[in-house]
């Protein structure tokens, strides 16, 4: 008889004790939890929620081809935004273009902005346009317009153009490759410094 006694006097005081216990452990959380800091909040990107069921929009992008002499290009950007009147038009922000050019050169071009015309195979490139070569040649615009197909890069207001030991200002500036060949045309109004020393 001191056996099944002794079992139900345990099983009495474990209906006491644990709740107990748990409450205990429940009054620390509390109790030691610290005061909620609103610095901790999670961050949240500034998104216009009304545009997020209207635009198609694409985040981090990638466009690859070839252009018209056969070379491959490749066109990335922070998003694109394709518009609703033209599907063959994207808005792109944070645009960055790389083309291999037959000499094994490089042409990296970057813009804040850019629109890519599907159907005219054309890039618009605005803001702070750069295009640089491997070979140290560097061209600032505001405005640079590539046709890929046709081979064309022009540029209707003021480049610069910086290389190994020379700065040359213009007004405008188009580029042409008939056959694969570069052929450079600056106008309004063309400064050229060279240094004789390089």
């Amino acid at each position: 008889m001191a056996g099944p006694n002794r079992y139900s006097t345990l099983v009495a005081w474990a209906k006491v004790l644990l709740p107990l216990t748990a409450l205990g452990l429940l009054s620390t959380l509390f109790l030691l939890s610290r005061t909620p800091n609103p610095q901790d909040a999670l961050q949240f990107n500034d998104v216009d929620i009304g545009l997020l069921g209207t635009e198609r929009r694409l985040t981090e992008p990638r466009f690859a081809g070839i252009l018209g002499d056969g070379q491959p290009v490749t066109l990335t950007a922070e998003y694109a935004v394709q518009r609703m009147d033209d599907p063959n038009m994207m808005q792109m922000d944070r645009v960055e273009s790389d083309v291999l050019l037959k000499d094994g050169e490089n042409l990296n071009l970057v813009a804040d902005h850019g629109a890519y015309d599907a159907s005219a195979q054309t890039v618009d490139l605005m803001g702070a346009v750069n295009a640089q070569t491997t070979t140290g040649y560097q061209l600032m615009s505001e405005r640079i317009l590539v046709a890929m197909a046709a081979m064309q890069m022009t540029s209707p207001g003021a480049v610069m153009l910086r290389g190994p030991g020379m700065m040359l200002e213009a007004g405008a500036m188009q580029l042409t490759g008939p056959e694969g060949q570069a052929l450079v045309h600056f106008t309004g109004g063309v400064r050229l410094l060279y240094d004789v020393q390089n």
